[in-house]
């Protein structure tokens, strides 16, 4: 009885190795794998930059792009710094945002968001669009359909982001009414309409409740040809 119990025990203690040992195998074969497939994707020349594609770009030369992007040949894809890639794009004048899609196995997309111009200003000899944030980003020549601001400082950024944030403010159908802008200050806007109408709006601030006065207002008509809807709790129409 005794020589079967042994001979059972060491039965069991054998099958024990064997998994052991077959455990053992598979984790060491799982580390190989997951080492390789790091090594596939991260050092070796497979999976490595190869092309760069532009997308989005209309006022921004594509090769701008790529030599501010300046993505380095050959560089493993998924080791590749977007954030520092994008970060150099969006120096550009006239990108207000970019985006790095990694496209297996060889192609880097940045897909860039240009600014738009929300007025234009005198910049002697052409005009600056300005976008929402105050920012000039492109001179043109000629003048675009945007509105032309008449600003007391044209430099002051503060005042250009205070005239673009009332400007983008307006309801749509009043903003393709818009003639011209003026800013003697940040709290002095007025925009003139077609047909004559002024509005003074004063400063960009509660510029959602100024918006919706004017709308009710303008939609009420009358012959009235100022609204100052600076306060816009106590509107005045003349």
């Amino acid at each position: 009885m005794s020589a079967e119990l042994d001979q059972a025990l060491r039965v069991r203690q054998r099958a024990r190795a064997r998994r052991r040992t077959r455990r053992f195998a598979a984790v060491a074969v799982g580390l190989l794998v997951v080492a390789a497939l790091a090594w596939l994707v991260g050092f070796s020349p497979v999976l490595v930059v190869r092309d760069v594609e532009v997308t989005g770009t209309v006022l921004t030369p594509v090769d701008d792009v790529r030599a501010a992007a300046a993505v380095p040949a050959g560089a493993p894809l998924a080791r590749l710094d977007g954030a520092a890639v994008t970060g150099r794009v969006e120096q550009l004048a006239t990108v207000a945002d970019a985006r790095l899609v990694r496209s297996w196995p060889s192609t880097v997309r940045i897909e860039v968001t240009e600014r738009s111009a929300v007025y234009q200003i005198d910049a002697g000899g052409g005009y600056g669009q300005v976008d929402s944030s105050g920012v000039v980003f492109t001179t043109s020549p000629e003048r675009s359909a945007v509105p032309v601001a008449a600003l007391a400082d044209a430099g002051d950024q503060g005042l250009r982001a205070a005239v673009a944030a009332a400007t983008s403010a307006l309801p749509q159908d009043v903003r393709e009414r818009l003639g011209s802008v003026s800013a003697g200050s940040v709290d002095s806007i007025s925009f003139l309409l077609d047909g004559g109408t002024t509005i003074f709006w004063g400063g960009a601030e509660q510029s959602a409740e100024k918006a919706s006065v004017i709308e009710v207002l303008l939609a009420r008509g009358g012959d009235y040809t100022t609204y100052d809807v600076s306060a816009p709790s106590r509107p005045a129409a003349s």
